[in-house]
């Protein structure tokens, strides 16, 4: 009996350290491509949020880095106690290059402010952009409000 027990254990184990050797699948939603020549205007909804912005890609000269000038206003749905919006660097396979936090209340400058203005350093080989977020409902106690 115990050695069924061991063996229960190391396997609850195995799996535990299984799922977190293997990080979670990202969902990058609306792949837009990536307009080179001028600045691009859009909205992307979801029903978590509101993003409206212009982005202007600024080709590296020579050694430096392609650069992405990103303005924009970020509305977050109502009720949320955490809400946290990446910006994602896709290949033309749709593959994640690289990732910036363009929006996260508390957490440094300009947060919490719906205006972005940054200019961010675009990884080689990107072809789209694409956007994920997290976001959690705020929870209320039993007797509060």
């Amino acid at each position: 009996m115990m050695i069924l027990t061991m063996l229960a254990l190391q396997a609850v184990i195995g799996l535990s350290l299984a799922a977190c050797a293997t990080p979670p699948a990202l969902s990058v939603n609306q792949q837009i491509a990536l307009v080179k020549d001028h600045p691009h205007t859009d909205v992307h909804r979801t029903m978590d949020y509101r993003i409206e912005f212009t982005y202007t890609f600024k080709a590296g000269k020579g050694e430096a880095t392609d650069r992405l000038a990103f303005t924009g206003r970020v509305v977050p749905r109502r009720g949320l106690d955490t809400f946290v919006l990446r910006l994602h660097f896709l290949d033309a396979a749709g593959q994640v290059l690289g990732t910036t936090i363009l929006y996260a209340p508390g957490a440094g400058r300009g947060a919490g402010r719906p205006a972005i203005d940054r200019l961010i350093d675009v990884p080689a080989g990107t072809e789209k952009i694409g956007f994920s977020h997290v976001a959690r409902e705020r929870r209320v106690l039993p007797g509060r409000r």
